[in-house]
């Protein structure tokens, strides 16, 4: 995608937007930050902050979309499933 294209994408979902030389797009939302670094046009690679944690983690560059749309309360469980390396939680139900 497009850096200009995501910045609009992102602003239209409520984040704030700030872009340095590279291109890379840091965007804020309510204490998330996710770091898009770009090669050309199309994204490199791409780190989260969580409010609560002080190191970025790499997040999978497919899920940049879900996150961008995510509402403001399930941002968390998104950037769980879009960490690299990490396997998402699952809720198992028994049956009976």
């Amino acid at each position: 995608m497009h850096p200009d294209a995501l910045t609009h994408r992102a602003r239209r979902h409520g984040w704030s937007v700030e872009t340095a030389p590279g291109p890379v797009l840091t965007l804020r939302r309510h204490c998330w930050l996710l770091e898009i670094a770009f090669t050309g046009n199309a994204p490199q690679s791409a780190r989260i902050t969580s409010p609560d944690d002080h190191a970025s983690r790499p997040v999978n560059l497919r899920s940049i979309n879900t996150l961008l749309r995510a509402d403001p309360t399930e941002i968390a469980r998104h950037a769980a499933e879009a960490v690299v390396g990490q396997r998402p939680h699952r809720t198992h139900h028994h049956a009976p």
